[in-house]
Formats: C-alpha cells, sequence, structure tokens
C-alpha cells in the first residue's frame, strides 16, 4: 500500500489528534504550530513507537511528555531560524554520513542497508538532509542558552551549602600522577629491510602473482585484520591515523597506494569502496624491528634518568619534557590526563591495574623503579616510571576537594533555571496553536494559545 502524505499548511487548518484513513491513504495531521513550525501527529506517533521499541509503557503522562518536548523541539528550531543561525554543509554531511555508518554496520553492507531500505545510499541521503540540518539547528540554539551559564564562586558555595550532608556522593581515591617513558629506537637500517620487504609483497600482489589475501595472511603485522585478508569494513573517516586515510582517499575506489609509514610502521593500502565519509580498506603492515641492543640501550638511559632525579639535578616534569618518548604526556610535563574528565585526576578504580599495582606502592612524590611496558597496540616494549604528584583518599565530596564537581552540578542547575526563563519569555512573543486534543493537556509550560 502506498503512504501518501497530506499536510495542512499553517493558513488551512489544525486538526484534532487521529489518523484517518480515506480510500488507504494515511492523511497525517498538523496539531500544532509554534512560530512558522508545524507539529505533525506523525511526529508524536514516531516517538509513541520509540518508546514502545524499548520496551517502555506508554501512558497518557508520557504522551503529554512526548507532546511537550516536541513542542519544545518546535520553539528552539523557530527561534534558531529567526536569529539566522546557521549549520555549515560539512557539519550536515558528517552526521548524515555517521548514521549511515551506524546502520551500515547493523546491516553488514551497503547492498543490505540500500534493500532494506528500499532506495539508494544517495537518495536516503538527501531525504535525511533536511531534518538533520533542523536537529543541528535546535542544538546550536540549546547551545547557546546553555553557553550564558557561568556559576560564580559564590554560587558554588551556595549549591554546596543547600545540598544535605546526607546527600553528598562518596568520592573514591583518586591519585594525580606522572610518567617517563623511554622507547628504544628504530634504526634506518631496519627500516630500509621492512620497507624493501613490502615493496616486493606490493609488486607481487598488484601483478597478480599473490592474493592480497594470502599476503596478509602470511605477511601482515596487523592483528586486527591479518585473519581477514588484512580488511576493514565500513570505517568512519576520522577512526585511522591521518597517514593511513590519507593514503586511502589518495588512491581512490579500487586503487592502491604507495607504501607510506605511520607510528605502527610501514603499510600498503587497496580501496575496496568509498562512501563519502565511509571507506572499506585492506592493507599490509609490516613493522621494523627493533635490536635487543637497542633495548639494551634504552633501559640505560631511563637508569641514567632515574640517577639524576633522585640526586635531584633535575626536576620530573623537566626529565619528561626533555626525555620522555611519550609525546601525549611529555607536553604535560609528564602529567597524565584522564580521558574520561580532560582534568588530571584519576578514580582509582579506572587505573590499568598493571598501572595502578606500581602506583599503590608510592608514597606523593615518590617516583618509581623503572620497569618495562608493551604497548597494547604496536606490542613495542618500552621503560617507564611513574611519580604521584597527588593522592587523595576515600572521602565524602567536600567544596576544598571537589570544587570542580560542584560547579558543573550547579551550572547544571542554573542551566535547567535558564532555560525554563528563556521558554518562558519565548512562548510569550511567539505564535502558539494547539489543536483541540491536545490544548487542555497538563504541561510543565504555559503553552499559549494565539487567538485567530
Amino acid at each position: 500500500m502506498t503512504k501518501v502524505v497530506l499536510i495542512c499548511m499553517i493558513s488551512f487548518c489544525l486538526v484534532s489528534p487521529g489518523w484517518s484513513q480515506d480510500k488507504g491513504q494515511l492523511i497525517d495531521e498538523v496539531i500544532g504550530v509554534v512560530g512558522n513550525e508545524t507539529l505533525l501527529h506523525s511526529e508524536v506517533e514516531a516517538q509513541i513507537l520509540s518508546y514502545g521499541e524499548q520496551g517502555l509503557q506508554v501512558d497518557d503522562d508520557i504522551k503529554t511528555q512526548i507532546i511537550e518536548d516536541l513542542l519544545f523541539q518546535k520553539l528552539l528550531l523557530h527561534h534558531a531560524r529567526v536569529d539566522s543561525l546557521e549549520v555549515t554543509e560539512a557539519a550536515i554531511l558528517g552526521e548524515v554520513d555517521r548514521r549511515l555508518e551506524y546502520f551500515v554496520q547493523v546491516f553488514g553492507s551497503i547492498a543490505a542497508f540500500e534493500e532494506y531500505f528500499g532506495q539508494s545510499v544517495a537518495e536516503w541521503k538527501a531525504e535525511l538532509r533536511d531534518p538533520i540540518e533542523e536537529q543541528l539547528l535546535i542544538q546550536q540554539m540549546q547551545g547557546q542558552i546553555d553557553d550564558r551559564v557561568n556559576a560564580t564562586p559564590s554560587q558554588v558555595k551556595e549549591y554546596y551549602e543547600n545540598t544535605p550532608t546526607d546527600s553528598l556522593p562518596l568520592i573514591n581515591s583518586e591519585i594525580e600522577y606522572s610518567v617517563i617513558e623511554v622507547k628504544p629506537k628504530v634504526r634506518k637500517s631496519e627500516k630500509d629491510l621492512s620497507r624493501a620487504l613490502l615493496d616486493s609483497i606490493r609488486s607481487e600482489v598488484i601483478s597478480g602473482n599473490l592474493s592480497m589475501f594470502l599476503a596478509a595472511f602470511n605477511y601482515s603485522e596487523d592483528p586486527g585484520s591479518n585473519s581477514k585478508g588484512g580488511c576493514y569494513d565500513n570505517v568512519r573517516r576520522g577512526q585511522f591515523v591521518p597517514e593511513f586515510e590519507a593514503a586511502v582517499y589518495e588512491a581512490g575506489e579500487g586503487g592502491y597506494s604507495p607504501i607510506f609509514e605511520s607510528d605502527f610502521g610501514f603499510h600498503f593500502v587497496k580501496v575496496k569502496e568509498i562512501r563519502g565519509e565511509v571507506y572499506s580498506p585492506c592493507h599490509i603492515l609490516v613493522k621494523p624491528k627493533i635490536l635487543d641492543e637497542d633495548v639494551v640501550k634504552a633501559g640505560a638511559r631511563m637508569d641514567s634518568i632515574v640517577d639524576v632525579l633522585r640526586k635531584n639535578e633535575i626536576t620530573f616534569k623537566k626529565a619528561a619534557i626533555n626525555y620522555s618518548t611519550n609525546e601525549e604526556s611529555s607536553n604535560q610535563g609528564g602529567a597524565v590526563v584522564n580521558p574520561a574528565t580532560g582534568g588530571f585526576k584519576h578514580d582509582v578504580s579506572s587505573i590499568d591495574p598493571k598501572v595502578f599495582f606500581i602506583l599503590d606502592n608510592l608514597e606523593k612524590g615518590e617516583i618509581s623503579e623503572p620497569s618495562i611496558v608493551v604497548d597494547p597496540v604496536d606490542g613495542g616494549q618500552s621503560y617507564v616510571i611513574y611519580k604521584i604528584t597527588e593522592r587523595r583518599e576515600a572521602h565524602r565530596a567536600n567544596l576544598k576537594l571537589d570544587y570542580l564537581m560542584f560547579q558543573r552540578q550547579a551550572e547544571n542547575e542554573l542551566r535547567t533555571e535558564a532555560l525554563a526563563k528563556w521558554i518562558s519569555k519565548k512562548i510569550g512573543v511567539t505564535y502558539i496553536k494547539l489543536a483541540d486534543g491536545i490544548q487542555s493537556l497538563k504541561y510543565k509550560n504555559q503553552w499559549l494559545v494565539a487567538e485567530g
């Protein structure tokens, strides 16, 4: 049965909610108008269906909440357009591609995706473009409201003092720590050997004397793909290192890249498929060998760094900047960033157990003995030393030790208040008309009904 959507324009009509059916045609109904934006019955039904698919019971209160949430989105969208907010085409297409990647992963291939939706990727993208633009405008409008909120120290203190003592959370033990890493250097002669080996493999593959699958299976040192012919499916741009992705897009669909170097070693890529920001590559990786004598040299270098640190001839921070091969931490003077928060505090339960075992035996300011670590990505060995720069025992949250946490909570509360004020103000200056069937529902906000 073909679905025909008929939308009542603002100047035409507003009707009470409910599907009408006439000769096999489903008629969508406008049940609300907010400024220049319309709320359709189908939008409400889609949200109700989504709740049901999650196993949630949808009662009258939930339906009212759904309608109010959609009215709020229409209000944000209307005023985003009034304020001439814009989103870039790159941002729109990026979000469309992100969703495409998700569906392709679910269905397993582009072909399966197209078969399920009954349309080509290009048609699907074109259909999704405008709704995505609207969603990004809504996010941008709400972001502008949120960005105006900054909690002052007095507001943070007031929030803390108004929080009942028994509601203050218990904070696990936390530490701040720094690291110096010394990784053995790879000799140029070993790099040359790896490049020469990969060049001969590439020549055999391109000439047809050796299949890509067998070449990867026999020679590639990428454990994530060598058993699959070196292939990855539906990789979103940005997931792999820049050198890899540059090689993919320069080679183009069906092409082979030249040999290139990354932090992992030497590669070449065969590109199976490119669909915008999503691609499917096959590659072979050959890693230059690190000689045992160079590992010994790295250990000796670490011993000398520890020696000058313990003689107080250099600070740990300066030593990290000057000598550590871990660029991420050395740029911070050795301080290790918590990726979850962007700060330097680490909940002890979130630290790698192998690292925690070393740190747990250190006092504040103490430096560990050198130890060998194995990189989980490339399998390379390094020598590391750690230093505890701060240690906080488990405690009930307080303003002195946990100011940033209370600042975030205070700002969340202020954002809620700011948003409520914004909604109330904008409702008062926005044309709003609701269908009879939803006009009398008990909303949290006073959605005014315009006359006329």
